[in-house]
């Protein structure tokens, strides 16, 4: 059983760190389209926009970093779904003041902050909660490669389903 959970959690952890390098990559090459994103929220001054865009950014760059090492695995796990489940308080807070118009800033295909954006950031929560507690046991090179593979088709059917819920506004009012 150790192993298949070895599995999962490599599995898993390569899925998450190919998410974060992506919404990573997103902020540092979009950086003042993610500053206007963060400003669009309207729970900080926009002037704080910035500096916590970068702070971010440092954050998502420490848990890649912690999720890749094998003895900061575990806290690797809790820092993604801390930021994760961060991200999505801050959707819901900006969501219960009304701004129903804003982009997530994710990275991605853009997508309007809405009841789809807090579910998938609590599923990634969850699977950062998952990759936490699972034993992070070494696997074969063989046993790696097949869950970097995995990790590979679960990050092309994140992209595919993400890629679908952009068009959820448009769906929504006939638009399409």
């Amino acid at each position: 059983m150790a192993g298949l959970a070895s599995l999962i959690s490599v599995t898993i952890t390569a899925f998450l760190v190919i998410v974060l390098a992506r919404t990573i990559w997103h902020k540092i090459d979009g950086f003042l389209e993610t500053v206007g994103f963060a400003q669009g929220y309207g729970l900080v001054p926009e002037a704080w926009a910035a500096p916590i865009v970068r702070a971010l950014t440092l954050a998502e760059i420490v848990t890649v970093l912690a999720l890749l090492a094998p003895g900061l695995h575990q806290i690797g796990g809790f820092l993604a779904a801390g930021l994760f489940a961060g991200y999505a308080v801050l959707m819901g807070l900006a969501l219960m003041q009304g701004r129903s118009r804003i982009d997530c800033g994710c990275g991605g295909a853009p997508q309007i902050v809405s009841a789809f954006t807090l579910c998938r950031n609590g599923v990634l929560a969850a699977l950062a909660l998952t990759t936490a507690v699972l034993p992070a046991h070494p696997v074969r090179p063989a046993e790696a490669a097949a869950a970097i593979a995995a990790a590979l088709v679960l990050a092309a059917i994140y992209a595919i389903i993400e890629k679908l819920a952009s068009h959820l506004p448009h769906i929504r009012q006939g638009n399409l």
